[in-house]
């Protein structure tokens, strides 16, 4: 299915540089030095380097593996980095992103985990809400052949839910 784009499609150059800006930050956050050569054969093992596709595939894993790494409170996974709204700069790799974190063995079980503490009491209806694009990716993801399913059904459709999934 192809989607209709409500963005400019983000153009190489500026795609690399926020390659870059993911995978340092990453390596930073690990405590490496950052050395370019170990960038360019990092960046190589997604494809071949002309072509965008790679570049996508490098955003989504480096990005993934962030979100993994740094998860503390698995509803700050629903109310923050996957809540991807239109006026965020990675709204159109929203998906590359998802799919790279549910690579990981628990990846869905955290997800599952950050709806249900979502829907616990601890949260006021307002502050569920907030999530309103991490609900969207969830029904378009829904309505794609193809895709990791997340739910049988939104969260956005069961009103008064106590827990997920």
């Amino acid at each position: 299915m192809v989607r209709a784009s409500p963005y400019v499609d983000m153009k190489l150059p500026e795609l690399k540089q926020k390659v870059w800006k993911a995978w340092s930050f990453l390596n930073e956050w690990k405590g490496q030095v950052l050395q370019p050569e170990n960038y360019t054969s990092e960046i190589k093992r997604f494809g071949d380097r002309r072509y965008k596709k790679t570049w996508v595939k490098a955003l989504a894993y480096f990005k993934a593996v962030s979100a993994y790494e740094n998860c503390l409170d698995a509803y700050m996974l629903i109310l923050h980095t996957f809540n991807f709204t239109p006026d965020r700069w990675d709204y159109e790799y929203r998906h590359e992103i998802l799919d790279a974190f549910l690579m990981y063995p628990d990846g869905m079980e955290i997800i599952k985990q950050g709806l249900e503490q979502l829907f616990s009491k601890d949260f006021s209806p307002q502050e569920r809400e907030e999530a309103d694009g991490f609900y969207s990716l969830v029904e378009e993801r829904e309505e794609d052949v193809g895709t990791v399913r997340i739910t049988a059904r939104s969260p956005r459709r069961l009103p008064g839910a106590v827990a997920a999934a």
